[in-house]
């Protein structure tokens, strides 16, 4: 080989690694606070199971796959498929680069869902979350509010749950909750100072929103076939909506 071309591949080398050094960190930073919390096994009772109507066209309902909300035979969303809805985590939130840091100490990564049952407007289940070892309590209570389909899980004694909603293409953030672009890949904080409001959309047309809003929350789409939502509350909740936004 040359000389001149060994200093060729010397500088292209160079600019390689230049490139990496100032790419990378902006890649991380995305991601970075956000841990992989990952769903169980879903064990459904047979009384459990079926559809429920909300009214006004809404339903949802729950087989061994998971949850699926719908407007009539329109899909509104699904919870992930052969696998827990919802993981009650413990543990706490640190700090780096001005962002929270999730420490994780424990998961609760399996679902039962024992029974089903209507207060008032809202059609309830309840179950368990738990890990082999620590049972807790868990609600999952279906709501229609204004067109909207609310859903909010309630595991008291967590510290933070995550919900696991099925993969969907074009998961896009909707400003100024989450960045105006394909989320693919990546995790991210929702704005803290965002108020209710949609966080993103998909493919299905829909919006999603993310509650409690006094809280930290993420959305983690880093995993194949999966959505985690993670709230650091013992409750969280996901609106979703089929509701045209203004242009």
């Amino acid at each position: 080989m040359s000389l001149s071309m060994v200093a060729l591949v010397v500088s292209l080398a160079a600019a390689l690694v230049l490139g990496l050094t100032s790419w990378v960190p902006k890649v991380l930073a995305r991601d970075i606070g956000v841990a992989d919390v990952e769903p169980g096994l879903l064990e459904v009772a047979q009384g459990a199971r079926g559809v429920q109507s909300l009214g006004a066209g809404l339903s949802v309902a729950l087989y061994d796959s998971g949850f699926r909300l719908s407007r009539g035979s329109t899909v509104l969303a699904d919870t992930v498929t052969r696998g827990a809805p919802v993981t009650a985590v413990r543990g706490s939130l640190g700090e780096v680069d001005d962002h929270p840091r999730e420490e994780v100490s424990a998961e609760l990564m399996h679902v039962r869902v024992d029974g089903v049952r209507r207060v008032d407007d809202t059609v309830e289940y309840t179950g368990v979350v738990h890990d082999g070892e620590t049972t807790l309590p868990l609600r999952i209570g279906f709501e229609p509010t204004d067109g909207r389909i609310r859903m909010e899980a309630a595991v008291p004694g967590a510290d933070a749950l995550a919900i696991h909603l099925d993969w969907r293409p074009a998961t896009t953030g909707i400003a100024p909750a989450l960045p105006e672009r394909n989320l693919r890949e990546r995790a991210y904080w929702v704005d803290p100072s965002v108020v209710e409001q949609p966080a993103f959309t998909w493919v299905l047309g829909t919006d999603v929103s993310i509650g409690p809003v006094q809280v930290p929350r993420a959305v983690d789409l880093r995993q194949d076939g999966r959505i985690a939502v993670h709230v650091w509350s013992p409750r969280a909740v996901v609106t979703v909506t089929d509701t045209p936004r203004p242009a």
